[in-house]
């Protein structure tokens, strides 16, 4: 369609979930190219493992920024969307602490909006909820290869009725898991209007003022699976705006040094809890 056509500049967005080879026609047809995105979070899709081995999971801005660094890019660093405690962890971690939250977004909770209630719930910008010890052990689904994690999801359910019966819609939460069953699982359970549950890929580039991550693996090895990829954990905590809770299994996950840190900084904000809490927290772990 386009014959032998230049153009003095092409912009390419979302450039690091692109496979290089899929860009290669843009970048030949321009005297001056601008890639637009965030080699932190998801690479491009790629289903073969051999092919991701090559090397087809990183994208030309990755390779570009990993070879020439700031000779090659500039960060935006002021964002929109989240409250400043949600923020932080991922600007600690991805950004060289160089992200700044508008005033516009800084101190917003959820019960600074229309009909919602100041209570713990609704005034805690940032949860970790920790299932160590309590026998919440993640399992494949049947008939399939996919991790779920049952109990965890009962907590989850639990966690949208509290934020329903504060006044929330269900348009205004979302339910990002990394595991698919984990997906589906909570998809069969929860029947709420507008409610989203998803994967982080299928998240990428969205947002909802409350966000529950259930990060699903729990085991007696350690073992995290492709949670070890911490670009789709930096998805996952981005999506909020006001209120991020995140459900784990500390003894799981805190012999990887990057979840290690992340619990951390849920205590340093005093926003650790556990199943085991009696309090706003406490949850039924057989609820239907």
């Amino acid at each position: 369609m386009l014959g032998d056509r230049e153009f003095d500049l092409v912009v390419i967005d979302e450039a690091c979930q692109s496979t290089e080879a899929s860009v290669w026609q843009a970048v030949l047809r321009a005297k001056r190219v601008i890639f637009a995105g965030d080699h932190f979070q998801l690479p491009p899709t790629v289903l073969s493992d051999v092919a991701a081995r090559e090397g087809m999971r990183d994208s030309l801005m990755h390779r570009l920024v990993e070879r020439f660094g700031e000779d090659v890019y500039r960060r935006l660093t002021v964002q929109y969307r989240m409250n400043d405690l949600i923020m932080r962890f991922s600007s600690q971690q991805f950004y060289d602490h160089s992200l700044i939250a508008d005033v516009s977004v800084r101190n917003h909770l959820l019960c600074d909006l229309p009909g919602i209630a100041n209570n713990e719930v609704t005034n805690t910008p940032a949860i970790f909820i920790d299932t160590a010890g309590a026998g919440y052990d993640e399992e494949l689904e049947p008939d399939g290869l996919s991790k779920r994690n049952p109990r965890e999801a009962n907590v989850v359910v639990s966690l949208v009725r509290k934020l329903t019966a504060e006044g929330l819609t269900g348009d205004q939460i979302a339910i990002i898991a990394p595991y698919a069953a984990q997906v589906r699982l909570l998809r069969s359970r929860l029947n709420l209007e507008g409610l989203e549950v998803d994967t982080v890929d299928g998240f990428q580039g969205r947002e909802k003022e409350a966000v529950i991550v259930t990060l699903v693996r729990s085991n007696e090895t350690g073992e995290i699976g492709f949670l070890a990829d911490t670009r789709r954990t930096n998805v996952a905590l981005t999506r909020a705006r006001r209120s991020l809770i995140v459900i784990g299994d500390s003894a799981t996950l805190g012999g990887d040094p990057f979840y290690a840190a992340m619990l951390q900084y849920f205590e340093s904000i005093n926003g650790y809890r556990t199943v085991w809490d009696e309090s706003v927290w406490q949850f039924d772990s057989c609820v239907g």
